[in-house]
C-alpha cells in the first residue's frame, strides 16, 4: 500500500508541475493578445513599431524561380547539407552551401512595398527570432538526388562514397495573405527590439482568435491537470504523513 501511495503522490505531484507548464505558455499568449490589442493596424508605409496587413510580392529582382522545385515565387533559400558516413545522428551535417535570392522577400499594401528581413521568414540561426504562429514558406526537402545546376562540382567531388547529400529548399510564394508586426526601418520590416514580432499567413483578426483559442485550451489543460494531480497526491500524502 505504501509503495500505491508513493507512486499516485510522485504522479500527481508531476501532473501538478505539468499544469504549471502550460500557464506559462498561456502568459506567452496572453501578452502576445496583449501586445496585438494595443498596436493598432497601420499603413504599409508607416515608420517604427508596425503591425498591418499585406500581401507577399515581387521584389526589386523580379520573379524568382526556386531552384529545387522550379516553382515560381517571391523568395527562396537553398541549403545544401552533408550528412558525413561517420555521422551518429542526423544532426550531424555539414552546410555545403547556402543560397539566396538576390533581394529580401516583399510584401506589399495599397501600393507601398516593404522589404521584410529574412530573419522573419526562414531563420536560420539561434537568435534569430522566434514564432509560433505558422509561416509564410513552403519548405521543400530531398534526399541523394542529382543537385541543380547550382549547386557547384566542386562540392559534390568532395563527397565520399557513403556521404548523404540534403537539399532544403524554402520558398515564399506570391499573392499570399499575411499578418506582420515588428520595426519598419528605412531598409524593411525587422524583428521588433522588444515588442512581439509576427510575419503570419492571415489577418489580424485571424491571429488575435489563434491566440484567444490557445489561452482557452490552456486553460482548460492546466486546470484539468492541477486537479488531477490534487486528487492523487492530497490522498496520498495524507496517508503516507505518519509514516514520515
Amino acid at each position: 500500500m505504501m509503495a500505491v501511495a508513493t507512486v499516485a503522490f510522485c504522479i500527481g505531484g508531476l501532473l501538478i508541475a505539468a499544469s504549471g507548464i502550460f500557464v506559462l505558455l498561456m502568459l506567452s499568449d496572453l501578452r502576445a493578445l496583449w501586445i496585438l490589442r494595443r498596436r493598432r493596424p497601420a499603413p504599409a508605409g508607416a515608420v517604427g513599431p508596425v503591425a498591418f496587413e499585406a500581401t507577399t510580392e515581387y521584389g526589386p529582382a523580379g520573379p524568382q524561380t526556386a531552384p529545387l522545385s522550379g516553382e515560381d515565387c517571391t523568395w527562396f533559400r537553398l541549403t545544401v547539407l552533408r550528412t558525413p558516413s561517420r555521422a551518429t545522428a542526423d544532426s550531424d551535417h555539414d552546410v555545403l552551401l547556402e543560397i539566396e535570392s538576390p533581394t529580401w522577400p516583399v510584401i506589399a499594401d495599397r501600393g507601398h512595398h516593404v522589404p521584410v528581413d529574412p530573419r522573419l521568414v526562414a531563420p536560420g540561426a539561434l537568435h534569430d527570432p522566434i514564432q509560433t504562429e505558422p509561416r509564410i514558406t513552403i519548405t521543400t526537402t530531398v534526399e541523394q538526388v542529382p543537385p541543380p545546376p547550382i549547386v557547384p562540382a566542386s562540392i559534390l567531388n568532395d563527397m565520399r562514397k557513403n556521404d548523404r547529400l540534403r537539399l532544403i529548399e524554402v520558398r515564399v510564394p506570391r499573392a499570399v495573405p499575411v499578418f506582420a508586426t515588428g520595426r519598419v526601418t528605412a531598409r524593411g520590416l525587422r524583428p521588433s527590439r522588444l515588442g512581439l514580432t509576427i510575419l503570419t499567413p492571415g489577418t489580424r483578426a485571424g491571429t488575435l482568435a489563434t491566440h484567444q483559442n490557445s489561452i482557452r485550451t490552456g486553460r482548460t489543460i492546466a486546470a484539468a491537470l492541477f486537479l488531477l494531480g490534487l486528487l492523487l497526491a492530497t490522498p496520498s500524502a495524507v496517508w503516507l504523513s505518519p509514516l514520515l
